[in-house]
């Protein structure tokens, strides 16, 4: 599934504010349920993007950690990404199959526009899992599996219930789709608390 991945060259359109009218930040926050999450991690941040737009609006209390595992991206975070208001945003190197986190500590994990790249899903949500503390909210936002004017070919593209199917297998609970954005799917689920 490499092959399908964003190119870091296209770095530049990653902070392309009219990404805004599509993935609408509130929308897909509301969406999460976790208006008090004190810890979220986004893997697959890109350019930080989204944990900029969450930690200041959002999440201005909490620590927002803007996982990725390319390179090009993480020193694109580092460098242009600044604390906003009273919210942290931490830069970390990581592949979504190995987050460096201990167990339990996120109250939010979340993914947009990564699902459909994942070398490995179920390693991926099998972290997911780990990390987050029981009753923990994940969230994952991809491209609908339909013909749309922009993103990847539609038969990279996994869909709503895809995505439902695989947080099930990996155990998570409550799975729900939670259709308000025009092109792309939210998908949520928790973590039980058993």
């Amino acid at each position: 599934m490499a092959a399908h991945r964003f190119d870091p060259k296209k770095l530049p359109s990653l902070n392309d504010v009219a990404r805004l009218e599509d993935l609408v930040p509130d929308a897909i926050w509301d969406a999460f349920g976790v208006p008090d999450a004190r810890v979220a991690i986004e893997v697959g941040a890109g350019t930080g993007m989204f944990a900029r737009e969450f930690a200041a609006r959002m999440a201005p209390e909490s620590v927002v950690y803007a996982v990725d595992a390319e390179p090009a991206m993480t020193a694109w975070m580092r460098e242009h990404l600044i604390e906003t208001g009273g919210a942290r945003i931490e830069v970390v190197d990581a592949r979504a199959e190995e987050l460096p986190f201990g167990k339990s500590v996120a109250d939010l994990l979340y993914m947009i526009n990564l699902h459909h790249e994942l070398d490995d899903v179920d390693a991926a949500l099998s972290e997911a899992m780990r990390v987050l503390r029981p009753g923990g909210t994940i969230g994952v936002v991809d491209w609908k599996r339909e013909p749309t004017p922009k993103g990847p070919p539609v038969e990279h593209r996994a869909g709503a219930e895809t995505i439902a199917r695989d947080l099930e297998r990996a155990g998570f609970a409550d799975v729900r789709a939670v259709p308000v954005l025009r092109y792309h799917d939210i998908v949520v689920a928790l973590r039980p608390l058993g």
